[in-house]
């Protein structure tokens, strides 16, 4: 009796507006493995409620293509970072050698930005010293996937992909 209540408990939060916590999947749509996705994105989820932003939710479908732009940069762009021409999701690449960087590790690489941010609209003179935080925290975001590959030289190039994208100039991310 009261497993049934508790899983019947469980099965209605999501219906009345309660969220659980959010997991990745085992498959998690790239070469991150599941327990290195996770810890990333209980990250961005930690980081956006600071703000008040919703939590974001795992996507195999992003996470493949991050992984498959995360590919090119380290075979065809030798780890060079250069963003998806005309992508239509927000995007943020970390890249590093010496050290076996995680996903984990592009996002509080990321999250650095906060630094330099002061709190106002995106604008085409703080985007670049603060837009990989900005995409991380936009409140309209409601999924991200992430990719990682290894370039030739040792060196780790890591791509994230959020949907629907932020960085919207003009406006404030939360």
């Amino acid at each position: 009796m009261r497993i049934e209540l508790l899983l019947a408990i469980a099965i209605a939060l999501p219906t009345i507006g309660i969220s659980q916590t959010a997991s990745v999947p085992v498959d998690t749509g790239s070469k991150v493995p599941q327990a290195q996705a996770q810890a990333a994105l209980d990250f961005h989820n930690k980081v956006r409620k600071e703000v008040g932003a919703p939590p974001l939710q795992w996507s195999t479908d992003l996470a493949a293509v991050a992984q498959k732009w995360a590919d090119h940069l380290a075979s065809d762009n030798n780890c060079g970072l250069s963003h998806t021409p005309n992508d239509p999701h927000g995007e943020n690449l970390f890249a590093g050698s010496g050290a076996p960087y995680t996903a984990l590790d592009a996002s509080q690489d990321w999250y650095g930005e906060i630094k330099q941010y002061k709190y106002g609209p995106v604008t085409y003179q703080n985007f670049s010293a603060t837009g990989h935080y900005t995409q991380m925290v936009w409140n309209t975001t409601t999924t991200v996937g992430i990719g990682q590959a290894t370039c030739s030289n040792g060196g780790i190039v890591i791509a994230a992909e959020y949907d629907p994208h932020g960085n919207v100039i003009g406006q404030k991310p939360y």
